[in-house]
């Protein structure tokens, strides 16, 4: 069944999904940073080759989707792990810059640049409703905002020139009607300058939040499955999905 779409200012068509409009890249940008347009070529622009983001490479989409880290699962023996590497110029895998200790009953341990492994509830402050706050190793305070179910990350910081302005943020894969085939439209994390500031401290805590967002949505019933690459929409082609890891079935092309 055809994706409902409406119409912008612009003419431009805008697919709808759960009754509301997705965004443009161009306009996803611009929420970033509306009160400085000159900014916005200034962007970048991370894409998940999968949308599971603890089975996935991030590919700079601004450095001609160049891979820079590496976010795989492990065991270490006793323990699930998630393993976050920075990716060498050739591809290979370099350092481990950060790792999620899964646990079934306990919390979970994690931790950041070699730092001793700590349980995620003393890493975060409760920053209120769907939130949480981190400092950096200067000090300065961030706080995630939206993270539930069915909610939009974004990061947020007390010293950008908005903090009701996100300096950066996260949008999940979804399905575009526009186009024939449908198209699938990966997973991306937009980050401003400032947000570069702490780009690898800002993907460790985004997955780690992620990884309960998406557990809670899971045994909430949401009906976009949380760790699997798969987009509204789409029945996943269960051969395809393991040759290509970007879950993307026959008859649904993919699109950066």
């Amino acid at each position: 069944m055809a994706t409902p779409s409406q119409t912008t200012n612009d003419g431009q068509a805008q697919t709808l999904i759960d009754g509301q409009a997705t965004l443009t890249e161009e306009e996803q940008i611009a929420t970033l940073v509306p009160s400085h347009p000159s900014q916005r070529s200034s962007v970048t622009v991370w894409t998940l080759s999968n949308d599971n983001p603890h089975n996935t490479k991030i590919l700079d989409t601004t450095d001609h989707n160049k891979a820079i880290y590496l976010i795989k699962p492990d065991f270490n023996g006793k323990y699930t792990m998630t393993n976050m590497y920075r990716l060498k110029d050739d591809g290979t895998e370099g350092d481990i810059f950060g790792f999620i200790e899964w646990h079934e009953i306990l919390p979970d341990q994690i931790s950041f640049n070699g730092a001793k492994k700590v349980r995620k509830g003393s890493y975060f402050s409760n920053g209120g409703s769907f939130a949480h706050t981190f400092k950096d190793a200067q000090g300065r305070m961030y706080k995630w905002k939206g993270i539930g179910p069915g909610l939009t990350p974004s990061l947020h910081c007390d010293d950008n020139f908005n903090r009701k302005v996100p300096i950066a943020q996260f949008t999940r894969s979804r399905l575009d009607h526009s186009v024939e085939p449908a198209a699938v439209v990966p997973a991306h994390i937009f980050l401003t300058p400032r947000a570069m500031e702490i780009k690898e401290l800002l993907l460790f805590t985004f997955l780690v939040l992620e990884k309960g967002r998406r557990s809670k949505e899971t045994s909430e019933g949401n009906r976009m499955s949380s760790w699997r690459a798969e987009a509204p929409g789409i029945a996943l082609n269960e051969d395809a999905a393991r040759a290509t890891n970007l879950g993307v079935g026959p008859g649904v092309k993919r699109v950066e």
